[in-house]
């Protein structure tokens, strides 16, 4: 019996309460050619009875025998898919409800074989300032791809398996496109990205949780990784964990597509300063950066005038953004409900953020449904 167009597989781990929000926005969908595959990675909390909870024969749960790494729970995701294209939905995040009527009309249309679409983002209250800090310029987050098995399998052929990063994504997104023969973007926010606390990699990058939480958040990432040059756990660092694992394995495929080392040690030193400004003990990962920029003396120089003018800076820097805040919180909140006069109106374009107190969401879920109905998919 064949399987369905689209496999969402939720790798999922002691988040039940997110998971519920996720597997609605999937269940939600417009058209019904899926199945929904829940990958326990060993919780501790209800997620079994949450995802067996729905009573809907396209929802599975699965349980992986122990409690393995992110890249082995992924991995053992992956491979229990039984549709056509498959897609990894982070238990965190949520589909608009024609995410896959569009992925599949493309799909049909192009023949397409890797899809990926513009994402939109919902923050909780656990976060304040910018996203990321060293991005590419198509998100590679692995909710906003979408991949033929047939594809994974050429990667497995040759490598073993999909997953081998801590940073999934930047493994398996530039081999997924390598080894595609047609690949289509759909330039629509059709995956709302959910930032919560909960959210491991965006709260180490956008919040000081504390040492010992870090410790706990990065306990399931592979600490093993020769391949390169520093061990910090910023998402540079897992980009090229990615990147250079992908170059090593698959030289010829990734020739045309040669890692900016540079650039790579220079986004790195802006993200340590960004953590440094969170007050974030980041010394030693700045000490372990700038002795290896000393292949490169200019940049060394460059780093290290970099690195010093940050710890010079930061506290006026943050006072004054501080006090800017306090100043500007009447005016801001005139501009936000300009803003929603606009968006009630249907004035929205590309770029627009909206908040949550403004109109009635106050998860990824909601945040799906209120992007849908203002941007009319």
């Amino acid at each position: 019996m064949p399987g369905p167009l689209f496999s969402i597989v939720i790798p999922t781990y002691n988040r039940c309460d997110l998971l519920q929000g996720t597997v609605r926005s999937v269940l939600a969908q417009s058209i019904a050619d899926f199945e929904v595959v829940v990958s326990d990675n060993c919780s501790d909390d209800d997620t079994r009875h949450v995802a067996e909870g729905f009573v809907d024969s396209r929802v599975r749960y699965i349980r992986t025998p122990r409690h393995t790494s992110i890249a082995d729970s992924w991995e053992f995701a992956r491979s229990h898919a039984r549709g056509t294209l498959v897609m990894m939905l982070s238990d965190d995040d949520a589909l608009v409800r024609d995410a896959l009527a569009r992925f599949a009309e493309a799909h049909h249309e192009r023949r397409a074989d890797f899809l990926f679409c513009g994402v939109a983002e919902y923050r909780d209250q656990s976060f304040v300032g910018p996203l990321f800090a060293f991005r590419p310029k198509f998100d590679m987050h692995p909710s906003a791809f979408m991949f033929a098995a047939s594809v994974a399998d050429r990667v497995v052929q040759r490598s073993g398996r999909f997953f081998r990063s801590n940073g999934v994504e930047y493994f398996a997104w530039p081999l997924a496109a390598v080894f595609a023969k047609n690949i289509v973007y759909i330039d629509r926010p059709l995956v709302i990205l959910g930032r919560t606390a909960k959210s491991w990699g965006s709260t180490i990058v956008l919040s000081n949780p504390g040492k010992e939480k870090i410790q706990k958040m990065i306990a399931d990432v592979a600490h093993s990784r020769d391949w390169i040059p520093l061990t910090n756990f910023t998402l540079c660092n897992l980009m090229a964990e990615g990147m250079l694992l992908g170059l090593r394995m698959f030289p010829d495929e990734l020739r045309p597509f040669p890692f900016d080392e540079q650039q790579y040690l220079r986004s790195t030193m802006a993200e340590l300063r960004r953590r440094e400004a969170m007050g974030v003990d980041v010394s030693k990962e700045m000490e372990e950066l700038l002795t290896y920029a000393a292949k490169y003396p200019a940049l060394k120089t460059e780093l290290t005038v970099t690195a010093k003018n940050g710890l010079m800076h930061r506290d006026s820097t943050v006072r004054k953004v501080a006090r800017a805040l306090r100043l500007n919180v009447f005016y801001g909140r005139f501009l936000e409900l300009r803003e929603v006069r606009k968006i009630n109106r249907g004035e929205v374009k590309p770029g627009f953020a909206a908040s949550g107190r403004d109109f009635g969401f106050k998860d990824a879920e909601g945040c799906a449904n209120f992007v849908a109905r203002v941007t009319h998919q």
